[in-house]
Formats: structure tokens, sequence, C-alpha cells
């Protein structure tokens, strides 16, 4: 080991010598360079391998080559001068680190990266060619990474061919990948432009049937009919190629190639709803270049986005009409269009796009049967409180027994009326169906309202929510709810009438007992039989489930009973046999914390 590191340290002697002649470090510095780099080679060359290790030799050696630059420029020495014995020979070094380092842990695809844009950072672009090459080879499967490598290929090395022969490897191996083949086709579209640029400085007369034919776009329709015939069925990486075509709007054949997808969507997919949506908002697919041209250019197209949607909407309506496609499934994909419209539009012209969906919506609700969840979006849509009053109605008459719907219907009344025999009629109303007045929901909301404007009304309601015609799920939400609303409007002795009323009855609620509890360790003289008894009483329904309960049980003990040790060691006892096993494991680690034990 010592003679491996010794001899790497008498490998650098050269560099050494030639940075202390021409004055880039003093002999002191040196010597602590020798003693880092000494630790550095010593920790790389353990049997056991750890990429820290290497990692920071790396960064060490890429901060001196920094300092080396620094100097350089400093002494005026010159970027050239001994560069190889001193700048190349660190450069190399960190290269040789990061191969064997990458070598050791082929998995790390991040250390790959690292290399590269350290390669990259040097103008080593060649090596970076080659370890792109590497790894691929062991990370083969990750598609963005062999776009990345055709990309620098392409942009970097200007060399199209290796960039197409790195796309048409990495289709070999993953022919389902979307992104694959749109980058690919965005590549040959990037190849046309280079060639015509080539062309625009070259004899027009010396063009090649080859060059001719790449101009015309013919490798780009082989592209698209791989793409297509590849992964079948999916309309929408159809026209994911439209949107790439309008980025290069200025070559002649790119018209004539839209009109060639659209007309596959429309001979292809033209039973399926989503593809003739697809088709329906044409106008529109170009926006987002339109919207950035615009930007840099200052200009103010929302009249033309404006008549665009409307081209749109146009074609939904023609397509609805005449179509054979089912119906819900073609007023599905204009909703959620206008929808998409509306979040996206500027606040100038946000009312105009909530009255064309509020009559999309009208149009759809008289020819087909809305969801729930789209008569939540209307709701939502529209600001005029009689148009959602009688939405809402609408949608509870077509769902009586959405307890959802019937909620959002008593928020609106709550919200819009000061009525309160209006509210309570609602309330009735709704609870005509068994599912909305089993439903916690609406019981919350009520129960909200009641609060703030009838406390007699309000405890009604909470006995309600306590009856036996009542779903156990309600009752169980409401039962802790009950008895802090009764803490915050009475007495202590109308509390602990109502805890020994509803402790009897099902369903059992945790909270319930632990609320109780805190009531009553909370006044000024403790009850410590009824605090007992609480606590017993929860333990006999949560005593095996609940560590909480347990360790506010000893809590309590030691804060109100401290010099009763034999009591706290028997409940500490009792725990350790009642908890089930991860209850259990958490309970001694509260403990251990808590210092309860």
């Amino acid at each position: 080991m010592a003679e491996v590191v010794q001899r790497h340290l008498e490998d650098m002697l050269t560099e050494f010598e030639q940075a202390k002649k021409i004055g880039l470090f003093t002999e002191k510095e040196i010597k602590k360079i020798v003693r880092t780099r000494r630790r550095h080679e010593y920790k790389i060359i353990r049997r056991t391998k750890e990429k820290e290790c290497y990692l920071d030799y790396i960064k060490y050696e890429t901060h001196l080559l920094k300092l080396v630059k620094l100097r350089r420029e400093k002494l005026k020495l010159g970027r050239s001068f001994k560069k190889n014995e001193i700048d190349l020979a660190i450069k190399r070094r960190i290269e040789r680190l990061f191969r064997s380092v990458c070598h050791r842990f082929k998995k790390d695809v991040q250390l790959w990266l690292t290399f590269i844009e350290f390669l990259k950072n040097e103008h080593d672009y060649s090596t970076a060619s080659s370890t792109f090459t590497n790894v691929l080879q062991t990370h083969g499967t990750k598609s963005w990474l062999w776009i990345m490598a055709a990309k620098f290929e392409f942009e970097v090395m200007i060399s199209p061919s290796s960039a197409r022969a790195l796309f048409q490897r990495a289709l070999r191996l993953m022919p389902q990948d979307k992104k694959l083949w749109l980058e690919y086709f965005k590549f040959e579209l990037l190849y046309v432009e280079l060639v015509s640029k080539r062309q625009a400085v070259l004899d027009r007369s010396k063009e090649s049937d080859e060059d001719d034919a790449i101009l015309q776009g013919k490798i780009l329709e082989i592209v698209f009919n791989n793409a297509q015939s590849t992964i079948e069925n999916d309309p929408e990486f159809l026209c994911s190629f439209v949107k790439i075509l309008y980025e290069f709007s200025q070559f002649s054949f790119v018209e004539s190639f839209i009109e060639h997808i659209y007309s596959v969507l429309k001979e292809k997919y033209s039973s399926n709803a989503f593809a003739q949506s697809l088709i329906a908002q044409r106008p529109l697919i170009n926006e987002r270049k339109m919207l950035d041209e615009a930007t840099k250019k200052e200009q103010d197209i929302t009249f033309m986005i404006a008549v665009l949607e409307q081209q749109v909407r146009e074609n939904y309506e023609e397509l609805i009409k005449n179509s054979q496609i089912n119906k819900n499934e073609l007023w599905d994909l204009y909703l959620d269009f206008c929808i998409q419209r509306l979040s996206q539009a500027p606040d100038s012209v946000k009312n105009e796009h909530k009255n064309t969906c509020d009559q999309v919506f009208s149009s759809a609700d008289q020819q087909i049967e809305l969801t729930p969840e789209r008569y939540f979006e209307w709701v939502s849509i529209v600001d005029n409180n009689q148009r959602t009053k009688t939405i809402i109605e609408k949608a509870t008459n077509r769902y009586p027994n959405d307890a959802s719907l019937w909620n959002k219907r008593l928020e609106l009344v709550i919200e819009q009326s000061n009525d309160s025999k209006a509210i309570r009629k609602e309330f009735q109303l709704a609870c005509q169906s068994s599912k909305i007045k089993n439903s916690p929901a609406v019981w919350n909301t009520i129960i909200d309202y009641a609060k703030e404007n009838d406390l007699k009304w309000t405890e009604e309601l909470f006995e309600q929510t306590q009856s036996e015609s009542i779903d156990l799920s309600v009752a169980f939400e409401f039962k802790s709810k009950y008895l802090q609303w009764i803490h915050q409007t009475k007495s202590l002795k109308l509390v602990r009438k109502l805890f020994d009323r509803l402790s009897i009855r099902i369903p059992a609620s945790l909270s319930f007992y632990l609320d109780y509890i805190q009531i009553e360790t909370s006044t000024s003289n403790l009850d410590h039989k009824r605090i007992k008894t609480a606590f017993e009483q929860a333990i006999i329904y949560f005593g095996p489930t609940s560590a909480d309960l347990w360790l506010a049980y000893l809590d309590y003990l030691k804060s109100n009973q401290s010099l009763d040790f034999v009591s706290i060691s028997r409940v500490h006892s009792r725990a350790l046999h009642a908890l089930s096993a991860d209850e259990l494991k958490r309970f001694n680690t509260e403990c251990a914390l808590r210092n309860l034990s």
C-alpha cells in the first residue's frame, strides 16, 4: 500500500518542480499539497472502497486546478506556459480518479454526469463523447440519457450521423418510448435546418439528390410513419408531432405534413372521441408559439386568441351535432376544454370565459346527464347567486341521495341567506333521504351554522347526532364535539352529566374520553375519582391499540400522585401486558424519552 502511494507521489515530482520554478506555489504550499495528496491516496487504495473518498479527492484536485488558473492570470504567465507539465497533469489525475470511481460505482449515473460535466468545462469534448458511450453501456434503459448523448453529438461535436445513430440504437432498445420518438423527430428537423443553412452559402446548382430529399422532409415522413406504426392507438402522440412541426414553420413542407397528420387522425381514429377532440382543437395547437412571438414583439393578441377559441367551440358543436361517437364522451371533452381555457385566461377576459362555460354547461345539461363532479365544476364557475342556486337545485333533484351535493346546497343557502327558517327548511329537505341524514359532512355544515346563530337549536342538533336513528359514523364524529361545545357554553356539572350519559353508548371514541379527561384536569378542583374512572373506561375499549392513552394515564398519575409509585408501576405493568406489538414498541420509546418508566 505504502509503495503504491509513494510511486504516485514520485510521479508528481515534475509537476511540483515546474510549479515551484515558475512561482505558482511556494515550497511550503507544495509540502502542504503533498501531505494532502498522500492522505487522499491512502484513502482510495483501501481494500473497502468508498465513493466519498474519491469525491473528496476529486473536489480537492478540481479546486487546485482552479487555483492554478487564477495564479497564472495574476502572475501573467500566460495560459500555455508549462501547461502540459502542471495543468494537464492535474486534469489527467482528475480524469483518472473519475474513471476509477465510475468503474467501481457504475450504477450511480450522477457520477458519470459529473465526470462528463467536468470534461465539458475543460473543453475535452472527444473524451466526453467516449464517456457517454461508456455510461450508455451500463444505463442503456434510461431514454433521457440517450437523448442527452445525441444532443451532445449534434450540438457540440457537430456530428449529425453520430446523433442519428444514437437515436436509432435507443429506439431499437425502447421502441415504445414516446419521448425518444419526439426528440428524434425534432433532431431530424434541426438537421433539415442545418442542411438548408449550408445550402444558403453554397451554389444551389450543386445540390445533391440526398440533400434535396432531406429538404423536402422525406426523412421526417419515414420517422413519423415508423413512430405511428410502433405506438398505436395514441392520437395525442400524433398531435405532439404537429406541435413540433409548428416550431419549424419556415419550411415549405410543414403545412402539407401537418395536413397529412390530421388526415391520419381523421381516417385512423374516426370513432375515437379523444382523437376527434384533438382535431376540433386544431386552431389553437400553435398557441404557445404565437404567444412567445407576441411577447417578444410586445403585441397584444388577446382578440386573435379569442377568435381561435370560438373556432374550436364551433368545431366541438359541429362534431357533437353530426358525429356518431358517444355524446357523453364528446361533451366531457368539450367541458374539459372550456374549463382549461378558463383556468388559463387572463383576468381581463375571465368573466367572458365564465359566461361561455356557463352556456356550454347549460347546453350539456340539456343533452346528457351531468355527473355530480360536473355540477360542482359548474357551480364553482358561476358568480351569480341566483344562478348557482338554480344549478345546485338541478343537481340535487337529479341526484337526491348525493350527500356532497346536498352539503354544497346547504353551504350556498347559508352563504347567500340570513333567514334561519329557510336554512332549517333546506336541512329538513336534505334529511328526507337516509343517505343525506347519515352524512357527517352535512351535519357538520348545519351545526357550524347553528353554533353561531342559535344555541338551543345547536343542542338539539347535537342530541340528534347521538340518537339511535342516526348512523354510528355520525354519532362517533360528533360525540367529542358535543362534549367540547357543552364545556364552552355551559357548566362543568352539565359536562359530567353528558359524559356519564354518552360514555355508555356505542360507538366508543378515544378522543371523547381524552377530551373529557382534559376538561377535568383543567379545573381548579380535581375530581381524581372521575378522572381515573374515565381512564379505566377508555382502557376497556382502547387499551390494546393506543399507547397514547397509557402515556396520558401515566402523565396524570405522575403529575398528581407523584408519591404513589405503586399505582404508577401497576399502570405501567398493565400497559406492557395490554398493548399490541407495534404500540408497545412506541410506548417503550416514549417512556424512555419522558423518563416515565
